[in-house]
């Protein structure tokens, strides 16, 4: 059998031993899959820091301790093996391994497929003798034995192999919990066969261990605990996936301390619930420390499976924390610096005015005092307790007037308090929500209260109720959260800006929105609450020296295309205001002039964290008047009557009927309407922003067509809505692009009518080279050019010969293998093309011409939908009928670009054509759907939702907070590929299915010049 062969067969004998398990013995063993992809990461990290070390891999003992099919083994062989060692190297690897598992079936499988490596890789064949020698029954506690025991290194290894211990130990330990739940079982003898087993452990946990014994026990805190300490030598390296609850859990406490403060823990990788690497339903760390020093600084990855580059290297001064029990919080780094300001303020449980306690009645001891008979006392359970108000008291119960005189808590009875409910599904996207309960009410221990006295900073409960129903509070509490749990403990760490003079304010905002529930207070608390954390100095350029030169690094590049003789310290000085006239040189066209000016301008604004383009489009007063009637998802219909009349058109639409997007307001919860060139006026489409009584600003706009941040619009207010409102989504465009080059190895390209370049940015994303772009209007190809320096751009007319001439050459001489664009042909008819004083086909004529001449593998043709209906489809098939006499297949399909990730329903119809000779039919070449109607949707409010507090202003600058993952593409921290990573292969359906769901016939032009319709 080859390797390649061999490595399938591994992964499914591998998984095969875990689901052929026994279910009931796969509950009492804790035994999971791991993926082999997620143990090659693992390994070949470990792999790394082994040769950075010094260590010869050679002579380093490896141990698995929980092996199961041997996934971490194999994936450390097969990093082995691309080393250069020499044969009596690889035996001394293989001599080295030891490992040992419970389960006897998978230990048989192991030593079947070790025999199966070692003998593909290296041609060696292993003995029954070494598998004697080196194969361990289960270690520390056979929870699926009749009686526990403690099982020690030397019970299974010998004396010898004990005293040594391991340089290496991998492995991902069991997860089991030592309790017996009566749910999980089939009938009660199982059950209490289990509970009076797991009865006896905590004797043995409590002789032999120190770390590991908060909390319901855990094999797989047990097992760390041993690996590191027991198994482990004094200059090891240890790789281990666990459960994530080891980051933050309070029950993991010391277990997390001890790695912390006596071993050097370097890396965390989160991996999400569900990522598909495991087959156990929780989130899940691999975590590598060495037992050789102290911790200095951790590399963590706050979600792997998504974003595998997004890493912050934090400094142990940073997590050790007695307020969230030296919790690893998994961020950013630019989280982590909001998350250390956020530290600096004392909290709750150092605030002597605050009372931070548990509700005051035990619903379940104190259930005697409970009637439904009215007293002088109201009961609240946590199921009363909404965001910032109680919910529906129909089924009040009270409380006897003789609990207070029993209760030592009466004196918080009798004020006023903010009260939160004591669980809270952790998924839920607001955990902790405040509500404010009046004096006289009784708490049940289902909640927690907050009490406020008077104090010399002048806060009071109103204060604390707004503060602490913010996004800021509820983020930072996820952050440690790792249960449904909202306890005390936790609530004492919420930090309080006790002089910021916002909290005033606060409390003022907060009792006005009890009255009039007015979803702008909100958010006017939550700037203010910003502002008293210090987490929205807008005025204050945070750069980091590191991003400065960087910045300054990519200008020059940037520059360079056009004024080649700059130097770094040149363009240090351009970037912070000198005048670029001193560096230019020669004389230069207007074109290059305003390319070269607008690249400073761009750089300038990105340096001082200005919003590019961050403009809207002043309205009549009329449009404001209708705007404001319409709520979000709403349109012409929900304005009021007595507006319609000041309006013909309004009056027209109402007596004749109209587009249900006509006066359309943005819906924050769905994707945007489509963008069109018009989105300055209201009546046009849905483009009144969500919250905000104006249209959408040229960002918001960009940000819905997919492109990034950092690309500058170039030109006047009406350049600029044709600019944005024409372009291709570029998110959309990388998919394609990168299926062309997977699928043909195409990777230059001609762009006709490229406006301001949204295909070019996606195809470029993808790896795709433009070796020139075409359009007549010069305000686009300037934005191009300015965001794309390094493109060669041609702004001119193709219905002239000198253009066409560039065209072709260009094409001839850089061997450009596809055309793009989509011109107009609504006047295009197979008679009409023939008729050359038909000036109605003469851009798509010239498109056709282009190609003829240049003969490109792959040609991409992007219109409206229209095209589909126009002339009763006749224009449609016949420029389908048109490329299959130039010697192409054909393929034609209308696409809604929020099925690829786009934050936008956008239907565009794209006909892909490629050359014959190829032998790759168009079909191939379309992307797969990454989501589905049903399914994930890239929502408006996660597109624009971090700009709704950011003024509409040329110089208008980003508010810090809290970004998802589109924002995270749009501000380019993670790329088009990483955002496309982050929605799971289970949001779409198959690609046969995918290819089956489109709203129009594919018409097909077969291998052999033949029309078909699908």
């Amino acid at each position: 059998m080859n390797k390649e062969a061999l490595w399938l067969e591994l992964g499914k004998r591998s998984h095969e031993v875990e689901t052929d398990m026994d279910s009931l013995h796969r509950k009492r063993t804790g035994s999971y899959y791991t993926d082999l992809r997620l143990t090659d990461v693992m390994m070949s990290e470990l792999v790394e820091h082994l040769l950075k070390s010094g260590k010869k891999i050679s002579e380093c003992t490896f141990f698995e301790p929980c092996v199961g099919a041997g996934n971490f083994v194999f994936s450390y062989l097969k990093m082995v093996s691309t080393l250069s060692l020499s044969r009596d190297e690889i035996e001394s690897v293989i001599n080295n391994l030891y490992v040992a598992d419970i389960n006897k079936n998978a230990l048989e499988k192991y030593r079947e497929s070790l025999s199966s490596f070692a003998k593909a890789y290296w041609d060696i064949s292993l003995e029954k003798s070494y598998f004697n020698e080196h194969i361990g029954s289960g270690l520390l506690v056979d929870v699926s034995a009749d009686e526990l025991t403690y099982i020690r290194l030397e019970d299974v290894f010998g004396k010898e192999v004990a005293e040594r211990k391991f340089d290496i130990v991998v492995t991902n330990p069991p997860y089991k919990n030592l309790k017996a739940e009566r749910t999980q079982y089939a009938t009660e003898e199982e059950y209490c066969e289990d509970k009076d087993k797991y009865a006896s452990v905590s004797k043995l946990v409590n002789k032999n261990f120190k770390y590991s014994t908060d909390g319901v026990l855990n094999l797989y805190k047990l097992f760390v605990e041993e690996i590191i300490d027991r198994y482990a030598n004094a200059d090891a390296y240890v790789s281990l996936l666990i459960p994530a609850s080891l980051m933050s859990d309070k029950t993991c406490e010391k277990l997390r301390t001890h790695i912390l403060m006596e071993k050097n823990l370097l890396s965390a990788k989160v991996i999400s619930e569900g990522s598909g690497y495991i087959d156990a339903q929780q989130a899940l760390v691999a975590i590598l420390l060495g037992t050789k020093g102290k911790t200095k600084k951790v590399r963590i990855t706050k979600d792997f499976c998504h974003s595998p580059n997004d890493n912050a290297d934090v400094d142990i001064d940073d997590i050790l924390n007695p307020n969230t029990g030296n919790s690893l919080i998994a961020l950013s780094e630019d989280e982590y610096h909001k998350y250390k300001i956020l530290r600096t303020f004392p909290v709750v449980k150092d605030l002597s005015f605050i009372t931070n306690l548990r509700g005051e009645l035990d619903l379940t001891a104190g259930k005697g005092f409970i009637v439904q008979e009215q007293t002088s006392n109201v009961l609240l359970r946590g199921r009363n307790i909404g965001y910032y108000e109680l919910l529906d008291m129909s089924d009040t119960d009270y409380v006897e007037p003789e609990f207070l005189e029993k209760t030592k808590k009466s004196v918080y009875v009798n004020r006023d308090r903010i009260i939160c409910q004591q669980i809270a599904n952790m998924h839920k996207e607001r955990r902790v929500t405040f509500a404010l309960a009046k004096a006289g009410y009784v708490l049940g221990n289902s909640c927690n209260f907050i009490s406020v006295e008077e104090n010399e900073y002048g806060i009071d409960i109103y204060a604390l109720l707004g503060l602490f129903n913010t996004k800021i509070i509820n983020w930072l509490f996820k952050l440690t959260s790792s249960n449904n749990h909202i306890n005390n403990y936790e609530i004492d760490c919420f930090p309080v800006p006790i002089n910021a003079s916002e909290l005033k304010e606060i409390s003022l905002l907060s009792q006005q929105y009890l009255q009039a529930k007015d979803d702008r207070i909100i958010d006017k608390i939550e700037i203010l609450a910003e502002r008293a954390f210090g987490l929205n100095q807008t005025e204050t350029n945070n750069m980091s020296k590191n991003d400065e030169n960087v910045l300054v690094k990519t200008f020059l590049k940037d520059i360079n295309y056009l004024c080649p003789d700059i130097t770094y310290e040149e363009a240090e000085k351009i970037v912070l205001g000198e005048d670029i006239k001193t560096y230019v040189k020669g004389d230069i066209s207007t074109f290059d002039q305003n390319v070269i000016n607008g690249i400073v301008e761009k750089y300038r604004n990105l340096y001082a964290g200005v919003v590019l383009n961050h403009t809207t489009f002043k309205l009549s007063d009329l449009d404001l008047e209708m705007i404001k009637s319409v709520p979000q998802g709403g349109s012409w219909k929900d304005i009021p009557a007595e507006t319609v009349a000041k309006s013909k058109r309004l009056l027209r639409i109402t007596e004749t009927g109209g587009r249900t997007t006509l006066y359309g307001r943005i819906d924050y919860s769905k994707p945007s309407y489509t963008i069109t060139t018009y989105f300055n006026r209201p009546g046009n489409g849905t483009y009144v922003h969500p919250i905000h009584e104006r249209v959408l600003s040229v960002r918001e706009a960009a940000r819905f067509q997919g492109f990034q941040d950092d690309y500058l619009f170039f030109g006047n207010k009406t350049q600029l809505l044709k600019q944005v409102g024409n372009a291709v989504p570029t998110i959309f465009a990388y998919q394609l692009g990168k299926r062309i080059i997977e699928k043909t190895g195409c990777s230059k390209s001609i762009d006709l009518f490229c406006g301001a370049g949204g295909m070019t940015a996606g195809f470029k994303g993808a790896g795709i080279q433009s070796m020139l772009s075409n359009d007549i209007e010069e305000s686009a190809v300037t934005t191009l050019k300015i965001n794309n320096p390094e493109i060669n751009v041609l702004c001119g007319d193709i219905t002239e010969e000198k253009t066409k001439d560039v065209l072709i050459e260009t094409a001839q001489k850089t061997g450009a293998d596809i055309i793009c664009g989509g011109p107009p042909c609504q006047g295009f008819s197979m008679a009409g093309y023939r008729d050359e004083n038909d000036p109605r086909n003469q851009l798509f004529r010239e498109f056709v011409y282009v190609v003829e001449h240049i003969k490109p593998k792959v040609i991409v043709f992007e219109n409206v939908e229209g095209l589909l209906s126009y002339q009763g489809g006749k224009t449609y098939r016949d420029i389908h009928t048109l490329f299959g006499e130039l010697g192409y297949n054909t393929e034609g399909r209308a696409l809604m670009t929020n099925l690829y990730g786009v934050p936008q329903k956008r239907k565009r119809v794209i006909i892909i054509c490629t050359r014959k000779d190829l032998d790759i039919q168009p079909s191939e070449l379309y992307p797969d759907e990454i989501t589905t109607e049903e399914s994930r949707q890239v929502t408006a409010r996660e597109t624009i939702g971090d700009l709704e507090q950011v003024p509409c202003d040329k110089k208008a600058t980003y508010i810090d907070g809290e970004e998802t993952d589109i924002v995270k593409f749009f501000k380019k921290k993670i790329s088009y590929e990483e955002y496309i990573n982050t929605f799971s292969k289970s949001d779409a359906g198959s690609s046969d299915l995918n290819n089956e769901n489109h709203e129009v016939s594919e018409i097909k032009m077969d291998a052999f010049g033949q029309l078909s319709f699908a």
